[in-house]
């Protein structure tokens, strides 16, 4: 079975600091049955309505927790895997 494509969607990262929208951090765990297996850094400023989407690929069935930063966070498939022919 080959790796599947994740995207993760990071919106609103971002802060205020004397008035002004600065940048700011995010760290988002990818887990395996609840066990962290991976960390994606976040840093910078993100307004855009449609945000940031970096992609990750890694087996199927996979999820990622927000555990630092505030933002908010997707995680969702972009593409499943695709399981090899079978031959008779």
């Amino acid at each position: 079975m080959t790796d599947a494509t994740y995207s993760i969607t990071i919106n609103d990262l971002h802060r205020l600091e004397g008035g002004f929208i600065c940048g700011d951090e995010a760290v988002v765990a990818v887990l395996d049955n609840g066990r962290e297996i991976h960390r994606e850094s976040f840093i910078g400023k993100c307004t855009s309505l449609g945000g940031y989407t970096r992609n990750y690929r890694g087996k199927p069935g996979l999820t990622a927790a927000l555990i630092s930063g505030n933002c908010r966070m997707d995680f969702s498939l972009s593409s499943p895997s695709k399981a090899a022919p079978r031959r008779p």
